[in-house]
């Protein structure tokens, strides 16, 4: 049994003193992903209107949100993942529907970060099967007999081949469809994210090395076990109901940013608009690792050159005083 670190324990009496609210919603531009769908060398998926795909959310999240699409929270991405929304009345998988519920995964993964459009469509471009693939996994993750995990080892297992499986789609982005295609169906258990973020947060609070950087299946369920025995262990600080894995993996995000003070009393639980030092360092942080992984002979100066840059960029008090870029 692992101890539950003390940044978790207090995050989490911060968040159930306030009766514990939900994250809220945040600005995104449905403009810039738009654009990045009807460039000349945008994919082009048989089938898939990927504009119509970024219209659909900011449609959805104008309805819920009582405004004009450019804000949207998890339960608007939720329901894009809705089994019932992925499939038509036959029963078979919609292209259109899962092309949405993706693209709305990775806007909400991305947040405000300008290069979420690049990424998302650097994924559907390079892999030439990116829609019977993205189907794929949706079906595994939402079958009852299989689920998040499955789709997880799925994706792992088609990387080990050396295939363009959703190339570019690394764990850290891949595990918030997981969780959103887990959460939206009542039939499996939901799978959390696992981003660098989180990753960090167990490495320097919990003493655990989990791996971001390719896709791990033991250390997906490493985590996925000490999320279960840590929703057990929390409530009993002040008796309240059994928490939800995804309950802990956002206490998780709140301590491991220090922004838990913030959006835990803020009225709104809105995100800042601005890409913020640590959120672009964070960013970075995953750029360096994915080159550091990578097979070659010619990349081991750059990875070690810029962690230099970030310990130094880290060491500034702007970041520490939370500045913006």
């Amino acid at each position: 049994m692992t101890t539950i670190p003390d940044s978790l324990t207090t995050t989490y009496k911060r968040w159930a003193a306030l009766d514990q609210r939900p994250q809220g919603s945040f600005r995104w531009r449905p403009g810039s992903w738009s654009n990045r769908f009807t460039r000349v060398d945008a994919p082009h998926l048989e089938g898939v209107n990927l504009e119509a795909s970024v219209k659909e959310a900011a449609d959805d999240a104008a309805k819920a949100l009582g405004g004009v699409g450019d804000r949207i929270d998890r339960n608007v991405v939720r329901a894009l993942h809705s089994p019932a929304k992925l499939r038509d009345t036959d029963g078979s998988p919609n292209p259109q529907a899962v092309a949405t519920a993706f693209i709305a995964a990775m806007v909400w993964g991305y947040g405000t970060s300008g290069y979420g459009p690049y990424r998302t469509a650097r994924v559907l471009s390079t892999d030439p099967r990116a829609m019977e693939h993205l189907i794929e996994i949706a079906s595994i993750a939402q079958d009852p007999e299989q689920g998040g995990r499955a789709a997880f080892a799925k994706i792992s297992e088609q990387r080990a081949k050396g295939e363009r499986y959703l190339k570019y789609l690394g764990p850290a982005f891949g595990t918030k469809f997981l969780y959103f295609l887990t959460a939206a169906s009542d039939k499996v258990e939901t799978t959390p994210v696992l981003d660098a973020v989180v990753r960090r947060w167990f490495r320097d609070e919990a003493h655990e090395t989990l791996y971001t950087t390719w896709w791990d299946p033991d250390s997906y369920a490493k985590y996925l076990g000490l999320l279960d025995e840590w929703r057990e262990k929390l409530p009993e600080a002040n008796g309240s109901a059994l928490l939800e894995r995804e309950d802990v993996e956002l206490l998780i995000f709140a301590s491991a940013r220090g922004d838990a003070d913030l959006w835990l009393t803020s009225d709104d639980l809105v995100r800042p608009e601005e890409l913020s030092l640590g959120e672009l360092l964070d960013a970075v942080k995953v750029e360096i690792d994915q080159l550091a992984a990578r097979p070659r002979e010619d990349n081991r100066e750059g990875p070690d050159l810029l962690r230099q840059l970030i310990e130094w960029v880290e060491r500034d008090d702007a970041v520490s005083e939370g500045g913006t870029l």
